[in-house]
């Protein structure tokens, strides 16, 4: 189930890290910070960078992105973000 309304950046970041997904600010380039964790789906490691302009509230195609990248399935993603 795709992510309707905007989450804020704190709410994404300390529920991706109870999952081993990490905010990283130096890892990205210029304007951007990146996620880096193993992928649910792969077992290998991905990288996620997003704009610090995001890092306010992070829009619903942010978010969808982010649940693609790293796997995680749909009823997992709706008990972590209480959708």
């Amino acid at each position: 189930m795709p992510v309707g309304r905007l989450k804020s950046f704190r709410h994404v970041r300390r529920k991706l890290k109870e999952l081993g997904i990490n905010w990283t600010p130096s890892r990205g380039k210029g304007s951007h910070g990146c996620f880096i964790g193993l992928s649910q789906r792969t077992k290998g490691l991905n990288s996620f960078p997003i704009p610090r302009s995001q890092q306010r509230e992070i829009n619903r195609d942010y978010l969808n992105a982010l649940r693609r990248r790293f796997g995680l399935e749909d009823e997992k993603w709706d008990d972590i973000f209480d959708c």
